[in-house]
């Protein structure tokens, strides 16, 4: 007999850092929504769409042979669990802290939060 309810007992792991080495942890902010954690257990914050600017991460070959692409210029969605910083459509952003204890997979959806971030000033944005 199998157990049941096994997701209990399991954890998929995301590696933040890799995703940040390959980025440059640079990101423009497509949307900020207001967060607010409907069970209460987590700071209110925002809820940011970004997309990412820079990507080098050698996803090797598909299938066919292939070099798959990379994810410049495609959107994500993380949680920001601050309002310390004032974030706004347009800006170039950081994202600090991340917060492994409350992000997670499902599928291959990934549920990333960050206790901080920071607005990178636009002429700094502009040499990186």
């Amino acid at each position: 007999m199998a157990l049941t309810n096994t997701f209990m007992f399991t954890k998929t792991i995301i590696e933040w850092t890799k995703i940040e080495k390959a980025t440059g942890n640079k990101f423009k902010v497509v949307s900020v929504r207001p967060y607010t954690d409907k069970k209460g257990k987590l700071p209110d914050g925002y809820n940011l769409t970004l997309m990412i600017l820079h990507d080098d991460f050698d996803y090797g070959l598909d299938k066919n042979g292939n070099p798959r692409e990379n994810n410049l210029y495609q959107n994500f969605d993380v949680t920001v669990l601050s309002r310390n910083v004032e974030v706004k459509k347009g800006d170039n952003v950081r994202l600090l802290d991340f917060d492994s204890e409350n992000s997670f997979a499902i599928g291959f959806n990934l549920l990333l939060r960050f206790r901080n971030c920071e607005v990178i000033p636009t002429q700094q944005a502009s040499k990186n």
